[in-house]
């Protein structure tokens, strides 16, 4: 699994975009891409199904995490803390976006599941449905998100910027 960062505004960032779609010998890779300010992660798995979310980290008020934790939030969130921080805030608003990508419907993706980020899964009629895994990039956070169990080691990170 390859997670590639490009910066948009590069004049070669469409060169070597159009280049990863190129693969005769394998057409069953799966992709999903995120934007963020002015860099993209696209992330490739010829195993998996893979859903990713990226984030550029910024200061977040109290009354937005306040306002994602208590009213955008529609789906359940196990263990839930009193009084979120911007790690927590960010770490649980990338797995809701990249878990919504792996099931292909973004925000229409059904709600019945319960996000658990001690146990870096989703829980769906009581058993794990997606795993997710965190990397901190610089000033970036990205979530990756699949239905199958996988290890950070199994991650390549392609810096196609400098952070």
């Amino acid at each position: 699994m390859e997670v590639y960062l490009f910066n948009m505004t590069n004049p070669d960032f469409v060169k070597e975009l159009s280049l990863l779609s190129i693969d005769e010998e394998n057409s069953k890779r799966n992709i999903s891409k995120s934007y963020s300010n002015e860099v993209m992660a696209v992330c490739i798995s010829d195993k998996m199904p893979i859903g990713i979310d990226l984030e550029k980290r910024v200061e977040r008020s109290p009354e937005t995490i306040n306002h994602f934790m208590d009213k955008f939030t529609t789906f359940q969130i196990k263990n839930k803390p009193m009084e979120a921080d911007e790690e927590w805030f960010y770490k649980a608003w990338t797995a809701m976006e990249s878990y919504f990508k792996l099931m292909g419907d973004g925000f229409g993706t059904p709600k019945d599941f319960i996000l658990d980020l001690e146990e870096k899964c989703i829980w769906q009629e009581g058993r794990k449905a997606a795993w997710l895994k965190h990397v901190v990039i610089g000033e970036f956070i990205l979530c990756l998100c699949s239905d199958r169990v996988f290890l950070k080691e199994e991650l390549q990170v392609i810096n196609k910027i400098s952070l």
